[in-house]
């Protein structure tokens, strides 16, 4: 019997036509406005799937504003998810339905009150605002989390929308009262609207002051609310300075926990948070602190791809104040096989980075994975290797150790073609670290070197290049044919790019004493001349004034000859102390990745529609009757039908759309009512007479509003 019952229950629900696939929008139309509940809905469904491939169905907006009155809720989420979707392309359209959305913010069911007032605050159109009071001060002041969470939302959209309008209302002082809500959820979000509120203008809110009046309650609610409202608590933290070695403390021994989250943003939050701290306690890097951070980091690494991203870009900041900190854990940071390009190039960086320079079995190690990664065939990813296996030998800083380095990087150079370039680059940097003593490591690289031919064309960097001329002008003994190898470049002077072209001045003005006399000449014409960089100039200027001097004596010339570089101490790229200080603060933001302090990136303009404000009434309402019969003409040019019938039958539908945006415009004051009235009668407005002897399409319409 059960079987049968069923069965005829199956049959009988689907009595209503069928949506054509297609979604053509004459068909959608005719399904929106059909007598069948079932055929409405999926009139409504295919609706949302023809707007979310990126098709315009805003004409059907008359049609779909119809169903929004119905008991199901399903159909109803769908109706406001139509209509959030135009509230950003198309906010002229949902001044149709501001009445519906007053009526709905006081209905019974919470989540529709949520829906109602999410949905209004996104209507960017300064008239509708005298709509949004009385529903977002009810909602602020909810029984229902949920919606207070919203509502909370809501009121910093509404400030970006009309400052003024929010700091008349009162709600400011409704959201700093939301902190203290027993639901986490809403102390999160309240936490959310003030954040953007006080960027927006910092005088409007103290919110460094309410972070530091609600501390104990943001630690309280950080273990009872979900991983997004972790992220703004320990954000709000972050923004908080302890007042003593004490609080410091509390505050490190509540966060330590979240170190082990699943969820990589929680992890970067804490850290942050925990980094703040430390330095208001008496801890070194053995303490059992740093050992959670650095197990905190290591289990970011088994995370996906682009996370693992973020978390290196991050972990290269905290290296740079604790270098120590990560030194035990070299082997979780190796290249594996399927690593992307963009986490390969990070992790290298990474490791020559925690590497401990006073361990020489971890270094060994390093420069044996090293070598195997410049043995690979991308070429972006052995051009870093090669230059990481020179950072690896400056930062050792042993002279056997950096022959060891010198060696694999001139067997490469043999063996690999293309990758002269990064090879030279990290010779010289060994050779400007050991100094000029190791005799034995100047004539490998010379004479490598000196066997190149056609160096100008080998050479591809500007890097490179200039590198290449140091050597020539600083161990000019283990060249032979100097002038003519000098030549080359000073006849491609303006060709060549400043670095090179720095180098071939300083080059030549030392050796100008072994060079025939118009070498120099000619070069410091060209450099004075020829070129558009201003260093070069200057720097050929002031060579030229020193050289030409009546006065000048041999002391003067043989320090300009004969001076030297300093000793490379690193190679490795280091932030001054005011940026790395900004860049901790700024842990697991956007500036962590780009390495520039937020207040440096442009801030875009979120404000409400330019086109929008101002408006009045009136004009808001032509421009959504203009749109509407827009797209509606729009679609009827896909219709191939008979042209003899086609301009009648457009004429009753524009005809049909205009009576029913006539009523829909018919805007009078919302008067708050009781929640059992409004769920008896949704019309906010009484019933004329005249209404009656409209078509039922109008009177539908009516019904609604």
């Amino acid at each position: 019997m059960e079987k049968k019952l069923k069965k005829f229950l199956q049959n009988a629900t689907r009595v209503a036509p069928k949506i054509s696939k297609k979604g053509e929008l004459f068909e959608l139309r005719n399904g929106l406005v059909s007598q069948y509940p079932q055929t409405r809905k999926d009139a409504i469904k295919k609706t949302i799937q023809q707007m979310t491939l990126g098709k315009d169905v805003s004409s059907l907006f008359p049609d779909i504003l119809k169903n929004i009155a119905a008991s199901d809720v399903e159909q109803k989420k769908l109706v406001y998810l139509y209509v959030m979707n135009y509230a950003e392309t198309h906010p002229e359209l949902c001044i149709l339905a501001v009445n519906t959305f007053v009526s709905d913010a006081q209905d019974s069911n919470p989540l529709i009150r949520c829906m109602a007032i999410r949905t209004m605050s996104m209507i960017r159109v300064d008239k509708i605002l005298e709509y949004v009071e009385i529903p977002l001060r009810k909602t602020l002041q909810d029984d229902n989390p949920y919606v207070r969470k919203t509502a909370v939302i809501c009121v910093a959209k509404l400030f970006a929308l009309n400052k003024e309008l929010c700091q008349e209302l009162g709600v400011l002082e409704d959201l700093v009262f939301a902190l203290e809500d027993s639901n986490p959820m809403v102390v999160a979000n309240a936490i959310a609207a003030l954040s953007d509120i006080y960027s927006a203008d910092s005088s409007v809110v103290p919110l460094p002051k309410l972070i530091q009046q609600h501390v104990s309650q943001f630690l309280l609610a950080l273990n009872e609310c979900t991983e997004w409202a972790r992220i703004i608590i320990l954000g709000a933290l972050a923004e908080y300075t302890a007042k003593d070695s004490i609080e410091a403390g509390e505050i490190i021994d509540r966060v330590t926990p979240h170190l082990q989250h699943a969820n990589a943003a929680v992890v970067l939050a804490s850290i942050k948070v925990v980094i703040k701290n430390i330095p208001k306690i008496q801890t070194n890097v053995d303490s059992p602190i740093f050992s959670k951070i650095s197990s905190g980091l290591v289990s970011l690494m088994s995370t996906p791809p682009e996370m693992q991203y973020v978390a290196l870009r991050n972990i290269r900041i905290i290296l740079e104040k604790y270098p120590q900190l990560l030194s035990r854990e070299l082997r979780i940071f190796y290249v594996k096989f399927n690593d992307p390009l963009y986490v390969k190039l990070e992790k290298i960086d990474t490791l020559v980075r925690l590497v401990d320079p006073s361990n020489l079995k971890q270094c060994t190690l390093l420069l044996a994975e090293l070598k195997e990664y410049a043995l690979e065939f991308e070429p972006e990813f052995v051009s870093r290797a090669i230059l990481a296996l020179s950072q690896l030998g400056v930062k050792y800083s042993d002279v056997k150790f950096i022959r060891k380095v010198l060696d694999i990087i001139v067997e490469l150079c043999n063996t690999r073609d293309s990758f002269q370039d990064d090879c030279l680059i990290s010779m010289c940097n060994l050779l400007r670290h050991a100094g000029h003593e190791e005799d034995e490591m100047i004539t490998q690289v010379c004479s490598l070197a000196q066997v190149w031919s056609s160096v100008e064309s080998l050479l591809q960097t500007d890097y490179a290049k200039c590198n290449y001329v140091w050597l020539l002008g600083q161990f000019p003994a283990k060249f032979s044919n100097i002038e003519q190898k000098l030549q080359v470049f000073i006849d491609s002077f303006t060709q060549e790019e400043s670095l090179t072209q720095m180098s071939l001045l300083i080059t030549v003005v030392r050796l100008h004493a072994s060079l025939s006399g118009s070498v120099l000449q000619n070069l410091l014409n060209l450099a004075t001349t020829g070129t558009d960089e201003v260093d070069v100039r200057d720097m050929a200027i002031m060579y030229w004034r020193c050289l030409s001097l009546e006065d000048s004596n041999d002391d003067l010339i043989n320090e300009l000859c004969n001076s030297s570089l300093p000793e490379v101490a690193t190679t490795l790229d280091t932030f001054s102390p005011e940026l790395l200080e900004t860049l901790l603060a700024e842990l697991s933001l956007l500036s962590s990745i780009y390495y520039r302090p937020v207040a440096t990136m442009t801030k875009f303009n979120m404000g409400s529609n330019n086109g929008l404000k101002n408006k009045q009434l009136d004009e808001l309402q032509f421009l959504a009757r203009d749109e509407i019969l827009k797209n509606m003409n729009e679609d009827n040019l896909l219709d191939f039908d008979d042209d003899s019938n086609s301009a009648t039958n457009t004429a009753v539908t524009n005809s049909s759309v205009l009576g029913d945006l006539n009523d829909l415009f018919d805007f009078t004051p919302v008067q708050p009512q009781p929640v059992e009235d409004s769920m008896q009668n949704l019309s906010l407005k009484p019933k004329t007479e005249s209404s009656t002897t409209k078509s039922s399409n109008t009177k539908d319409l009516l019904d609604l509003f």
